[in-house]
Parts: C-alpha cells; structure tokens; sequence
C-alpha cells in the first residue's frame, strides 16, 4: 500500500517535490520541528511568495504550525520578567537611582513600594516610564488590567 503524498513537479525549472501527508503533522519535538522547518524551507524557494502557486496552501500550514510549535516551547523574549526587575534593569544599565523616577512615582516613597513590590503601575506611571526610557507600553500590560 503507497503512503498518501503530494507529488510536485514544475517544468519550466525542472524543480519536483514528493511531500508525504506527514508534512501537514504539528511538531512534537525538535527532530519533527527540524525537518519540517527544511521542507519549509524548500518549499519558500520553490513558491516565492507567489499565493497563486499550487504549494502555498502547504507552506502556509507548515509554517502555522512551526509557528505554534514555537509559541508552546519557546516562550517570547522578555516573558516572566516582572514590571519592577524590568525597571531594576533599565535602572541600572542607565546609571540612575531610585530619586531619578520621581517625577513619573510622584516621590522617592511610591518608587521605592513599586520597586519592594508593595504597589503596581498606575496607567499615568506606565505612561511616564514608557517615555522616560522610550520602551513599548506593552511591556507592561501583564501588570495593569484593562477592565480596571
């Protein structure tokens, strides 16, 4: 019994592909996610953006589920840092102290509960620290509730 596949194959630069069923699998670990990624790769060179070619649709469902292979296993850059070792951070690699903020905290007292951890990021706080040091609000979303 043959094993279902898609065969390819374009004449006009000699380029085929035989592409088991498996190909449209997730990925369970990095072994599958490695040799997905090379049929992947393969495949962007033969569509070249083309979302008119007849392997597009499988590209694309290879790479969603690379991509969610990534989202499970690999959490995003910065996640499980909190708001107050992010400004500890910020604070440090600029030079500056506690008295520094006082203007976006309102004193040395408020920044100093923020930083112990006594006392979340207002919305203006956020706003302030985010043109303080010229960073994305969005790194501190977790910390402030939008239904608040």
């Amino acid at each position: 019994m043959n094993a279902l596949a898609i065969d390819y194959s374009n004449s006009k630069n000699n380029h085929s592909m035989h592409l088991p069923i498996t190909v449209f699998k997730k990925p369970t670990n990095s072994k599958e996610y490695a040799k997905l990624q090379k049929v992947l790769d393969s495949l962007i060179d033969e569509v070249r953006g083309d979302e008119k070619h007849p392997l597009a649709l499988v590209m694309q469902i290879i790479g969603e589920n690379l991509e969610q292979y990534d989202d499970e296993h690999h959490p995003p850059i910065g996640s499980g840092i909190s708001d107050v070792d992010l400004i500890k951070h910020l604070m440090t690699s600029s030079g500056l102290r506690q008295k520094d903020l006082t203007d976006i905290f309102g004193s040395q007292g408020n920044v100093s509960k923020f930083l112990n951890g006594q006392r979340p990021l207002s919305k203006k706080q956020i706003l302030g620290l985010k043109n303080f040091f010229k960073i994305s609000a969005d790194f501190f979303v977790d910390s402030f509730s939008l239904t608040a």
